[in-house]
C-alpha cells in the first residue's frame, strides 16, 4: 500500500486533470470521475477518494464550484500583484484598487478568492474593512495597520531625524499634515 501523501498527490494529480477539462465541479462528479481514473490504483476506491477531496476541501485546497486550487490561486497576475500588495500594505479596498489600478469589482472578485483559499483575511478597524495576509499575527492587527499610515511614517521619521523629545504640537508644526480625522 501507498503512503497517504502519494494517494493524496495522485487524487490531487486527478483533480487538476479533472479541472482542465471542466471548469467548474460538483463533489460527486469529480468523485465519480477520479473513481473511474483510478482503477489502475487498488488502493484508491470510492470511499478513500471521498475523504480526500472532502480533506482538500476542509483544507481548502479545493473549492466546490470553482476551478481554483490554492496551488495555483495567485499565479493569476492581478492576484499575485494583490497579495504581494496586502503582504506589505494591509489596506482597505480603495487602497488596493489605488495601488494596484484596478476596478471595484475586479478587486472584490480577486481579494474573495485570496480570502477563500486563506491567502488573506480582513477585519474591521475605524469603520473600514482592512485586508490582511491571511498568516500574520491577528493581535497585531491594528499596530500593522496604523504602522503603515502616511501619516505616521513621518512621526517616525521626523522622531529618527530629530532625536530628541518633542510635544504633540511641536510635531503639528513640523509635520504638514491634511485635516486627518
Amino acid at each position: 500500500m501507498s503512503s497517504p501523501d502519494e494517494v493524496d498527490s495522485v487524487v490531487l494529480e486527478l483533480v487538476k486533470e479533472y479541472l482542465n477539462k471542466k471548469p467548474f465541479f460538483s463533489l460527486e462528479d469529480i468523485i465519480t470521475f477520479i473513481n473511474n481514473r483510478a482503477k489502475g490504483y487498488p488502493y484508491l476506491n470510492r470511499n478513500m477518494i471521498e475523504k480526500i477531496i472532502k480533506k482538500f476541501i476542509k483544507k481548502r485546497i479545493l473549492i466546490p464550484g470553482t476551478k481554483l486550487m490554492k496551488n495555483n490561486i495567485i499565479e493569476h497576475p492581478i492576484r499575485n500583484e494583490i497579495y504581494n500588495y496586502i503582504k506589505k500594505n494591509p489596506s482597505n479596498i480603495n487602497e488596493i484598487m489605488k495601488a494596484i489600478n484596478i476596478g471595484s469589482n475586479q478587486a472584490l472578485w480577486h481579494l474573495s478568492c485570496l480570502e477563500k483559499f486563506q491567502f488573506t483575511r480582513s477585519r474591521k478597524i475605524d469603520n473600514q474593512r482592512i485586508v490582511f495576509e491571511f498568516e500574520s499575527n491577528p493581535e497585531l492587527d491594528e499596530l500593522y495597520y496604523y504602522l503603515n499610515q502616511d501619516i505616521i511614517k513621518d512621526i517616525i521619521q521626523l522622531l529618527k531625524t530629530v532625536n530628541k523629545k518633542l510635544k504633540v504640537t511641536e510635531i503639528a508644526k513640523l509635520i504638514p499634515m491634511e485635516f486627518i480625522f
